[in-house]
This record gives structure tokens, C-alpha cells and sequence, in this order.
């Protein structure tokens, strides 16, 4: 039986539900209701090391190969039991999302095309497939062929940009990953389908982003509209579950919007807002 969406929250994106290793339902801000959460990173590991991530990093789990087809298996009996239940929720999404950046995974365009075809089966034909990406794996032969499945599932590619720069980016994500090749990823995928930009604004130490880190923010988004990205929408969002470090908390809602206005304003983007 399905837990009903009353038990879930959005302050609560728990990766453990029952006897299921890949999925775990969430209510989601960004999806306006339920989504079917995909965790395919099974060993906590990330190439990126966020400051706002609420994953422990520090617990050493055992690495462990994706299963296809147990995969499968589990979103199949979960859709099952939501169609079965006369008052079960509107199922929004299958967000491939999870501890990790799902498209380090190898088979995530065999995982993409096992959801699309399952949905389609139990009568979810309607519901999309999304991937929340970092975007550094697209020039990769795996993340690309993991963006054609999901172009051809009529999927949607949510792609992380939090910075306009590379010193805030190193700093907010805790990466070296070039932000010139993150930006030549962002414009290879929009090529291959619309990407919705999906970024984060928060307070940290108690301060919140600086007008310059607003400015190439924007100026990053420009680019990327100059040089021809398809861009369907910018997500602004702040914190809403505790990060593991203390120091960040959220942005107020009048702050957020404020921003928005500038991106809307100035590079020409449709946004929502997160708060």
C-alpha cells in the first residue's frame, strides 16, 4: 500500500521508503506535488560537494553496482499501488535525482528508457521523466546518450548552475570543474532538448548573495542565451531541508524574488520561484 502523501513532506526528501532501494516518493516544491524520486547512487559519492547538500559524505557506504532491472521492479510496484488506490495522489514526475549526480551512472539511458516505457504501460504516459543534473558528465559518451533517451521519452533535463564565476562556483559547490566547460554543457544539452536552469540563492553566515554575485550570475545566463541555449525556465530556490553545514540557511522570499525580477528583467528568462 501506498504511503499517502499526507505522511510526506517537503521538508523531508528521506531516500528509505520500505524494502526499496531506488525509490523514495517526496513531495516536491519544484514539481508542485508528488515525484517519484530515483536514487541511483547507492555509495553517497558526488563529484560535487555542495554547501547547501543535506548528504553525509562522511559515511562511508559500500560501493555498489545500479541494477537495471531491480530498478524496474521497484517503480513499477510503486506506480502499481498509486494506480491501484482509488484515492491515490497525482503521480507529477520520475525525478532521477537521489545522493549522487545520476549521470555519473553508466546505465542511466537504459534506467530513463525502463521509466518512460513503465509509466507509458500503467497508463502515466502523461507523467515525465526528469534528471536533476550538474551538467558535468553531457560531454560525456554516457551523458549523452542518457539525454537522447531522455529526449526521445519526452523528458526534461533540470541543470544545476549556481554561480556566474568560478571562485562562487568552487565555493558553493565544491568543485574545480571549469564553469567555461559547464557552460559549453549546458549549451550541448540544450541542443539536444530544452534545459530548465535550476539554481540556488542562499544565505551564507547569516549574508546573503552579494549585488556581484547577482551580476555574474546573470551575465553567465546571458552568454548562454547569446551563444543560442534553450533555456525553457530558471528555477530560483533556497534552502528548505538543513544542510549539513549550519552556516547556510535560506534566503527570504522578498530577497529570492528580487532576484528573479533581475534575471527575468535582464536575461530574458521566464523563472520560478522557490522559497
Amino acid at each position: 500500500m501506498f504511503m499517502q502523501s499526507s505522511q510526506l513532506s517537503t521538508v523531508d526528501h528521506s531516500r528509505a521508503y520500505g524494502r526499496f532501494t531506488y525509490i523514495y516518493p517526496v513531495i516536491s516544491r519544484r514539481s508542485h506535488g508528488l515525484s517519484i524520486g530515483v536514487n541511483l547512487s547507492l555509495d553517497n559519492r558526488c563529484n560535487y560537494n555542495c554547501v547547501y547538500c543535506e548528504v553525509d559524505r562522511n559515511t562511508s557506504v559500500q560501493r555498489a553496482e545500479v541494477d537495471p532491472d531491480a530498478f524496474g521492479r521497484e517503480l513499477f510496484q510503486i506506480l502499481s499501488d498509486i494506480k491501484s488506490d482509488p484515492h491515490g495522489p497525482e503521480v507529477k514526475d520520475v525525478t532521477f535525482a537521489g545522493n549522487g549526480e545520476p549521470m555519473a551512472v553508466r546505465c542511466l539511458d537504459r534506467c530513463i528508457e525502463l521509466a518512460a516505457r513503465i509509466l507509458s504501460a500503467l497508463g502515466f504516459a502523461d507523467t515525465p521523466v526528469v534528471v536533476i543534473t550538474n551538467g558535468t558528465y553531457v560531454h560525456r559518451s554516457w551523458g549523452r546518450r542518457a539525454l537522447t533517451r531522455l529526449a526521445a521519452a519526452g523528458g526534461q533535463a533540470w541543470v544545476k548552475l549556481d554561480a556566474g564565476d568560478q571562485h562562487r562556483m568552487t565555493r558553493t559547490n565544491g568543485t574545480e570543474f571549469p564553469i567555461e566547460r559547464l557552460e559549453e554543457n549546458i549549451l550541448d544539452a540544450s541542443r539536444i532538448l530544452p534545459v530548465t536552469i535550476q539554481s540556488m540563492f542562499m544565505k551564507c553566515w547569516g549574508k546573503p548573495p552579494s549585488p556581484k554575485d547577482v551580476d555574474q550570475y546573470i551575465c553567465c545566463l546571458k552568454r548562454l542565451a547569446a551563444s543560442g541555449a534553450v533555456i525553457r525556465n530558471v528555477q530560483a530556490y533556497t534552502v528548505a531541508r538543513q544542510p549539513r553545514s549550519s552556516h547556510i540557511t535560506p534566503l527570504d522570499g522578498t530577497a529570492l524574488e528580487l532576484i528573479a525580477s533581475r534575471i527575468q528583467g535582464e536575461a530574458g528568462l521566464p523563472v520560478e520561484t522557490f522559497a
